[in-house]
């Protein structure tokens, strides 16, 4: 049953004794899944300014990843955070409940990823595009992201349970099909880490991004 929202506008809920019988929660104070969105935005704002920090400080020390190598590190972490969720479920209990850390870890794993890739794609995109072409590579960028939903509403697909009647879905019933997906999703994203890492050198060259970068020295 819903309770009243809290300061923060947060609502918890408190199972029944019915719908923990039926494998539906674990009894007590329920939170809803909804108030997790909030975690990337946060965790967005809490790394962000480090994480430029950071870029910087390679920079100034000769020490600063190329953009392909980069990529690579965001797609391995994202790959470390669907695992995060792999284990997660393959340690649920006996309710088919799994500890909130995984989550956690796992949208934690996935933002430090997202600010390894997404503010160095943007950047490449002004750098390496014709001048006359900006706004149309910019717009294929955000095109290609937006591609990005159809694939995840299709991963989605597969983790859905179907139910037997009016019966219930338990968290139980959908524990195999979460495994499967998420330990699959691992899998491509380190093999797809892998791979950039081991392209990275001959990417980099292929970007020219030192003449570019004395190009820019010497309009200025």
């Amino acid at each position: 049953m819903p309770g009243a929202p809290d300061e923060a506008g947060y609502v918890s809920f408190t199972a029944t004794p019915d719908q923990v019988a039926r494998g539906l929660a674990v009894g007590g104070s329920e939170i809803k899944a909804s108030v997790f969105q909030a975690a990337n935005p946060m965790l967005i704002l809490v790394f962000g300014l480090p994480f430029t920090l950071l870029w910087g400080w390679l920079g100034r020390s000769g020490n600063d990843p190329s953009a392909p190598v980069k990529f690579a590190l965001g797609i391995l972490q994202v790959s470390a955070g669907f695992g995060a969720l792999w284990l997660g479920a393959v340690n649920a209990d006996r309710h088919g409940m799994v500890a909130l850390g995984w989550l956690i870890l796992s949208y934690l794993l996935q933002t430090t990823g997202e600010l390894c890739l997404s503010p160095v794609g943007l950047s490449l995109v002004t750098r390496l595009s014709p001048v006359r072409m900006v706004s149309t590579i910019m717009g294929a960028w955000f095109l290609a992201t937006s591609f990005s939903h159809l694939l995840a509403a299709a991963i989605a697909k597969m983790t859905a349970v179907s139910g037997d009647g009016d019966a219930p879905i338990t968290p139980l019933a959908g524990l195999p099909a979460y495994r499967e997906v998420f330990g699959m999703i691992t899998i491509a994203a380190a093999g797809s880490a892998l791979l950039l890492f081991l392209l990275a050198p001959m990417l980099r060259r292929m970007m020219h991004t030192e003449t570019l970068g004395a190009e820019t020295s010497a309009q200025h």
